[in-house]
């Protein structure tokens, strides 16, 4: 059976607007649902058609990959299955794969998990994940990486100033950088 490491997109794969990253959710309490599962996907609306065509052809245009996310990637892919599982809202795949594509990654990826429920983006990670079992995710959310390590999902914690000061529960590795993921990654193949 194939590992499967997961990595969040916006502030882990794509560097936040302006190097600022003010989105981090530093709520490091929350509990795991046993009963979390991933409601089914409602209907594409009008607002999602509109906003696809605006908003979204622009709101991820110009964000550069992070410093040593390619590589990161792309160890994880030598390594087993990679998923993208982000936050980000499903009306804007196709601007998504773009810049996945434009960018390197969409080789190296197996999948791509964008959030279409009502679910905030800890719980909608929570309910994927629950389903797969994930040798790592990487993440840059002070709640999502605490959740899920309180549901037996190692994370790697990227860090940013919003996320440092927090106490993590035990199954959280903390990361400077892309590269330190890519030798966390490495190093957890080897053990294995």
């Amino acid at each position: 059976m194939s590992r499967l490491w997961s990595f969040d997109l916006d502030g882990v794969l794509a560097e936040p607007p302006f190097g600022w990253n003010p989105a981090i959710n530093r709520n490091v309490s929350l509990l795991p649902e046993s009963d979390s599962v991933l409601p089914p996907l409602r209907a594409e609306q009008r607002m999602d058609r509109l906003l696809s065509a605006t908003w979204y052809s622009v709101r991820y245009l110009l964000r550069p990959p992070r410093p040593g996310a390619l590589e990161a990637v792309r160890a994880a892919s030598e390594r087993g299955q990679v998923v993208v599982l982000t936050g980000r809202h499903e009306r804007g795949r196709r601007q998504t794969e773009a810049w996945l594509e434009r960018n390197g990654f969409a080789p190296l990826i197996d999948d791509l998990m964008m959030n279409a429920s009502s679910l905030n983006s800890p719980r909608y990670k929570e309910a994927y994940l629950r389903g797969h079992s994930a040798a790592l995710h990487v993440d840059d959310d002070a709640a999502t990486v605490a959740l899920l390590a309180r549901s037996n999902v190692p994370g790697a914690l990227l860090s940013w100033p919003r996320n440092r000061d927090l106490d993590y529960p035990d199954g959280v590795t903390r990361c400077d950088d892309m590269n330190e993921v890519r030798q966390l990654i490495e190093r957890m193949a080897s053990d294995a």
